[in-house]
């Protein structure tokens, strides 16, 4: 048995009864698990496993009891671990009524199905995972036409095929040889968050692949990404007369080059006898919030 608590004031005693395999989840991942909730009588108070429906949930942000998100963490796929919780790691002094008394300590036996990373994607379609390894600070996520400042490392099957660094205007990533994924991830970032993004193909190097990069054609792309610092972009009230100029003429550049790179990749699949059904220009490159 062993303390998992951050604080390791033996308020989270872990107990492996079967072993997992691989890596463990990191904030923010959406878990799977199966679970019995039990008092240290022997009562069951609650258990997935009589609904026969998988417990599903964002670890690490608050959506469970902080014995759950400080314990679920050192889980591995596979693995059944007893949780013990003492109260100020489950429903403390006031319990959870009428099933669990005040200042219960509870046993959870969980197993650990599966877990993945946060869908930054709107669509939800599981394009663009991240999985938090270094939180970051503050409340705010750069939001589009932010001035972004990052670095990654990029690699396909374990093989590491880029390292390098970028400064520029978060909506703008194609212009500065940046993949749509990035650029998704990047919404859902603190300042100083470091975090392992896997993009799917689709908001990656698609079909074609880079052969620059060696990056294959179809190919789903592994990045550690940090975000190191975001000036976010001004909105109309916070503009004078020459900023909101200055902000027309950029938006006015970038509609430009969007056209400009959407006809070449539209001639280009034609070319290779692809069936290219038309896609709105906002659909694939983002859309920039006009804030004039």
């Amino acid at each position: 048995m062993v303390d998992v608590s951050k604080a390791q004031d033996g308020g989270i005693i872990k107990k492996i009864l079967t072993e997992g395999a691989g890596d463990t989840p990191s904030t923010g991942n959406e878990v799977s698990v199966h679970y019995t909730g039990r008092l240290l009588d022997g009562s069951v108070f609650d258990s997935s496993k009589d609904r026969d429906q998988l417990f599903k949930f964002k670890v690490g942000t608050g959506q469970v009891i902080k014995g759950w998100d400080e314990g679920i963490v050192t889980m591995k796929r596979g693995e059944v671990a007893i949780l013990t919780c003492k109260p100020e790691y489950a429903y403390g002094a006031s319990g959870s009524p009428p099933k669990i008394p005040p200042n219960s300590t509870l046993e959870f036996e969980v197993e650990m199905h599966d877990f993945y990373g946060e869908d930054c994607t709107e669509s939800s379609d599981g394009g663009v995972l991240k999985s938090t390894t270094v939180a970051g600070t503050g409340l705010s996520n750069p939001r589009e036409g932010a001035t972004v400042k990052i670095s990654w490392v990029m690699s396909h099957m374990d093989r590491e095929l880029e390292k390098r660094s970028a400064e520029f205007i978060l909506g703008d990533g194609a212009a500065h040889d940046i993949v749509p994924g990035i650029e998704t991830a990047l919404l859902k970032m603190k300042k100083g968050e470091t975090a392992k993004v896997t993009v799917k193909s689709l908001y990656a190097y698609g079909n074609v692949g880079n052969a620059e990069l060696a990056v294959p054609g179809a190919a789903d792309l592994t990045y550690l990404l940090t975000l190191e610092s975001f000036e976010q972009a001004k909105y109309k009230y916070e503009m004078d007369g020459a900023e909101k100029i200055k902000f027309a003429e950029q938006v006015k550049q970038w509609y430009q080059r969007r056209v400009r790179e959407y006809q070449t990749f539209q001639h280009y699949f034609k070319q290779i006898n692809l069936s290219l059904v038309p896609i709105p220009l906002t659909s694939y490159y983002g859309q920039p919030r006009c804030l004039l």
